[in-house]
């Protein structure tokens, strides 16, 4: 995969923070000295990453980026930890959405996240973007078909939830001290029929009624949060 480049600040520091061999070269601006500059400079040079000034008035990075992963990734990564938390979505398809899940999902400490082949989108450079770097770090895993995937997972004693505004089951009622797949739908049509069937417990989030529902990534934020405290 080609080289990218990024301007985001939020970016380099993660990728500074977590992946400085990733970093192929850190540009600086000749006469930008702000603190936010000076700070990201002084990591890169504890790190001996190259840095070269520029004129263009912009601080840049160029890296390497993360590759998409596959099946074969996927069940190595289960067996090797006890107790997984992944993220599936279901034809989702706004790379914002994905990007700010991205986010989210390493927030939370996700395992992976994992998408189908077709109709869904995948690790574009938008996405990447919004992610401000959790997409270089969380695995990004692409299957053939999510519902083959499904009954492997159910072999392997996971608790699938799909969430869904028709549930009667509280999100937060949920044990999520198992290994556990949380299906989230695509922003118009929910998640699948055929999905539905593979699924262990339907959860929704409780809402002022006023309101039919939250965008995914939303939806997503408050749900893997509340993995990630019932985990601590």
């Amino acid at each position: 995969m080609k080289k990218l480049e990024t301007i985001d600040q939020n970016f380099i520091k993660t990728l500074l923070d977590n992946l400085p061999q990733n970093i192929e070269e850190l540009s600086v601006p000749k006469d930008k000295n702000n603190k936010k500059t000076l700070e990201l400079i002084s990591l890169a040079e504890e790190k001996d990453l190259p840095i070269s000034f520029n004129t263009d008035k912009k601080l840049s990075a160029t890296f390497k980026p993360s590759q998409i992963k596959d099946i074969n990734f996927l069940e190595k990564l289960i067996s090797q930890k006890e107790n997984s938390l992944l993220l599936i979505l279901d034809h989702v398809m706004d790379p914002q959405n994905v990007g700010s899940i991205l986010r989210t999902a390493l927030a939370a400490n996700v395992d992976a996240v994992i998408v189908s082949k077709n109709r869904a989108c995948h690790l574009t450079e938008t996405v990447r973007k919004v992610s401000k770097g959790a997409s270089e770090i969380i695995p990004f895993v692409i299957v053939n078909n999510i519902k083959y995937l499904l009954k492997n997972l159910k072999t392997l004693n996971f608790n699938i939830l799909g969430c869904d505004g028709t549930a009667e089951k509280n999100y937060y009622e949920c044990d999520y001290n198992l290994p556990t797949a949380i299906i989230m739908g695509s922003e118009g049509e929910g998640i699948k029929p055929n999905l539905k069937k593979d699924i262990d417990e339907m959860i929704r989030i409780p809402m002022n009624e006023q309101i039919e529902s939250l965008n995914v990534s939303n939806a997503c934020s408050v749900i893997l949060f509340e993995a990630r405290k019932q985990r601590i």
